[in-house]
Formats: C-alpha cells, sequence, structure tokens
C-alpha cells in the first residue's frame, strides 16, 4: 500500500478517512464507523507491537 500512493500510508490513512468522515455526515453511521476506525486502530497497534 505504501508503495502504491503517493505520500506513502500517511496520506492515504488522511484521504480515506477524511472520504469516510464526508460519507458519515450524511448518513446515521457515524457512532459505527468511529467504533469500526477505533477496532482498525487497535488492531494496527497489536499487530506492530
Amino acid at each position: 500500500m505504501r508503495d502504491l500512493v503517493p505520500g506513502g500510508y500517511l496520506l492515504a490513512h488522511i484521504v480515506f478517512w477524511t472520504v469516510v468522515s464526508l460519507v458519515a455526515v450524511g448518513t446515521n453511521a457515524v457512532a459505527i464507523i468511529l467504533s469500526f476506525g477505533l477496532g482498525i486502530l487497535a488492531l494496527e497497534s497489536l499487530k506492530k507491537g
């Protein structure tokens, strides 16, 4: 993923979460998306540790 996106991993996350948040604002899925995002962050932290 790092090699495919110019700017690397951080830019990919910024773009992804920006799009997700824009979609979430128009729906009632904000809480679900936030909890899903926190779950992904937790999994990534565990994999790095």
